[in-house]
């Protein structure tokens, strides 16, 4: 088995994938047929209603409502309830405060984007969505968040929550993001971090850990509690060595370090534990020498730099 068909399999396993359901089909008051349309894209239209004939389109799975901010969201959804096959949802830079309570009718929903709706209530939002039996993925980036409300753990089913761009980095917030009690994915990146609070080792039910593009200088001990984690995403940060607490993360398989100021490979990592398949290190410190040692330390996965 090749190198590279492994690092391909690996990155396949992780959850940051797109979701594909064919080709995005822009609306238009012409189409001559609304079967087989799985994606389609009302995005920039400047509705207020949503077409009287969006109900035809009944094998649809994926629409974008984006930047429509005068589109009466209970009318709309109101009309979305009657597609069966509905389940993702995206509803970026809409200027929303408030989620219509209707929404509790799109039981099939399973993904929602709220991207760039800085004005959203977190809280009615988590109230609402726990009225939804299937909703599973959450993207509340660039809103400008500081803080997640307490009543994020009424979501019980949501596995994969994106928080890119934000000030999501206090302990009060970290330490809330546990008692979700099915979050695999979590997103972090770009939330000003200087210094990972010590509850995210309370997050015993992670999978993957997005943390790039912060200023983080190295890992809580905590941390190695998550003892289910596989993927750590590190890339863009501050650190000045390899964290020490991956040497006993038993089942971490991936770890993204790259643009860090790491110039050594310590002699302590020759007692790895984790079965890292795959290890990033483009970007950082080390010398002709250093990525010799690294290469001999960790044999068994590869070293890309």
């Amino acid at each position: 088995m090749s190198k590279v068909f492994v690092i391909l399999v690996a990155l396949c396993m992780v959850s940051c994938h797109p979701i594909y359901f064919g080709e995005t089909v822009t609306y238009s008051a012409n189409l001559t047929s609304y079967k087989k349309v799985y994606r389609l894209d009302l995005s920039h239209q400047n509705l207020t209603e949503l077409p009287a004939d969006i109900g035809q389109f009944i094998d649809l799975s994926f629409i974008n409502l984006s930047n429509n901010p005068n589109l009466n969201l209970e009318k709309a959804f109101k009309r979305l309830a009657s597609l069966p096959e509905l389940t993702v949802l995206i509803l970026d830079s809409n200027e929303l405060h408030l989620l219509p309570k209707n929404i509790e009718e799109l039981t099939s929903l399973r993904h929602i984007s709220l991207v760039y709706n800085p004005a959203i209530k977190l809280e009615d939002t988590f109230n609402k969505l726990q009225t939804l039996p299937n909703f599973t993925t959450l993207n509340l980036s660039h809103n400008n968040l500081n803080e997640i409300p307490e009543n994020i753990k009424t979501n019980r089913n949501l596995s994969n929550l994106r928080l890119s761009y934000n000030d999501i980095n206090t302990s009060k917030s970290i330490g809330r993001l546990a008692g979700v009690e099915k979050l695999k994915y979590l997103w972090l990146d770009h939330n000003n971090i200087e210094k990972l609070p010590a509850e995210i080792g309370a997050l015993t039910q992670m999978a993957e850990l997005y943390l790039g593009n912060n200023a983080i200088k190295e890992l809580p001990d905590e941390i190695e509690k998550c003892n289910n984690l596989c993927v750590l995403y590190l890339g863009d940060n501050q650190f000045k060595a390899l964290p020490k607490q991956i040497i006993d993360m038993r089942i971490l398989y991936m770890l993204v370090i790259y643009g860090n100021e790491i110039s050594e490979i310590p002699e302590k990592f020759k007692t790895l534990k984790s079965p890292l398949a795959i290890l990033v290190l483009d970007k950082n410190r080390l010398g002709s020498d250093q990525i010799k040692i690294a290469q001999k330390y960790f044999t068994g996965f590869f070293l890309l730099s």
